[in-house]
């Protein structure tokens, strides 16, 4: 069956692309060399998503790009022409207020790109406030832009002061809705609205950005880590899901690895390194038979959803890493504010952090560990 969002999205871009050839032609008519301008760059625009799909197999959310695609004519083309809407006192105020949205949205996808490539460490509230202040930051830079034009070329953009500052307000209040919106999504640890583009970006030029050099010392670390041993902060599994001894799939192996998250969660935290034996040899994911590693990683993600929790994500970070020539995945648990149980198949378990293992609380013991560790 058709995907009936490509069908609105179809729909919108088509739509906007006829009214943008409607600018270049009415522009030419009279001579306008803004709006022809403005029209051309805004067509270009509009087949960027197509480019990158066809050219380098890169697809981005589809209503991502009917949001940004729509700021990006809104503010390019209409901007120019709004006197033609100078009776529809909201006109203004709505395309500001969906590029601000628009710009909140790409900075999200930068600060989930630099989160998920390892290059900054960061909370949801902080990765959501950056979104706020770079779309402010771009809406400020675009009144220059609009005031250099007025002053230099002789257009008149911008009515008054008051015009600027209910554009950069507009724009304040959409941005400031998507930032509320990113932060729940990050807080659940959903990834959905993010640009692919961008993530992709991040992870294909991880020595410009900085990054290659950050996880080859993670790599180190993970060895310094492994000669250590186990500790009541650090604990080995050999797989994720793949029983070494039969070389079958099985479901306890992965509810070993939920159950140790769960007590890294309601103790002090702590770094589960999936991959290494508990000897401390490491023997790689390989065997777990995952088709790449973004397959594993939202393998490992769904685990956590179904039987941990969604809004217990905020609280783990995991990333694959080379060790030995080997991939290890290391996740780092942080400790939770709340009581975390692992709900597996009809059970509902409550694990803590006893030494180098994880223990498993019921009756009293439980009671009053959650009485004295959650208040």
């Amino acid at each position: 069956m058709p995907d009936k969002r490509v069908g609105v999205y179809s729909i919108i871009i088509n739509a906007i692309r006829v009214l943008l050839l409607l600018g270049l032609y009415v522009g030419f008519q009279n001579n306008r060399k803004l709006v022809m301008i403005m029209s051309i760059a805004g067509l270009i625009v509009t087949f960027l998503p197509f480019l990158l799909k066809s050219t380098f197999n890169i697809e981005s959310p589809v209503f991502i790009e009917v949001i940004i695609i729509a700021a990006v004519y809104g503010s390019l083309f209409l901007i120019e022409v709004r006197g033609l809407f100078a009776g529809v006192w909201w006109w203004d105020m709505l395309l500001n207020i969906v590029a601000g949205a628009a710009l909140g949205l790409i900075g999200l996808s930068i600060m989930y790109a630099l989160y998920r490539g390892r290059i900054i460490s960061a909370n949801p509230f902080v990765m959501s406030f950056f979104a706020l202040c770079f779309a402010v930051t771009v809406g400020v830079l675009w009144e220059a832009f609009e005031f250099a034009l007025d002053t230099w070329a002789g257009f008149i953009l911008q009515k008054a002061g008051n015009d600027t500052i209910g554009d950069l307000l507009s724009t304040l209040f959409g941005a400031l809705v998507v930032s509320l919106f990113g932060y729940n999504y990050l807080k659940e640890g959903r990834s959905g609205i993010f640009s692919s583009f961008l993530v992709r970006l991040v992870g294909g030029h991880r020595k410009f950005l900085g990054s290659e050099n950050l996880l080859e010392r993670s790599s180190e670390d993970i060895g310094n880590s492994i000669k250590k041993g186990e500790s009541d902060r650090l604990e080995f599994k050999s797989s994720l899901r793949t029983n070494l001894h039969t070389n079958e799939t099985d479901k306890n192996i992965e509810k070993a690895v939920l159950k140790t998250m769960v007590a890294f969660l309601n103790s002090n935290g702590g770094t589960l390194l999936v991959g290494v034996s508990d000897s401390g040899d490491v023997v790689g994911l390989e065997r777990d038979k995952f088709k790449d590693n973004d397959s594993l990683k939202l393998h490992l993600t769904n685990l956590i959803r179904r039987h941990i929790g969604s809004h217990f994500m905020q609280f783990i970070d995991f990333e694959l890493f080379s060790v030995e020539d080997k991939h290890v995945l290391r996740i780092d648990c942080h400790r939770s504010d709340k009581r975390v149980f692992l709900k597996f198949y009809g059970d509902e378990e409550f694990y803590v952090r006893h030494g180098p293992s994880s223990v498993k609380l019921t009756g009293d013991g439980l009671i009053d560990y959650i009485a004295h560790r959650f208040r």
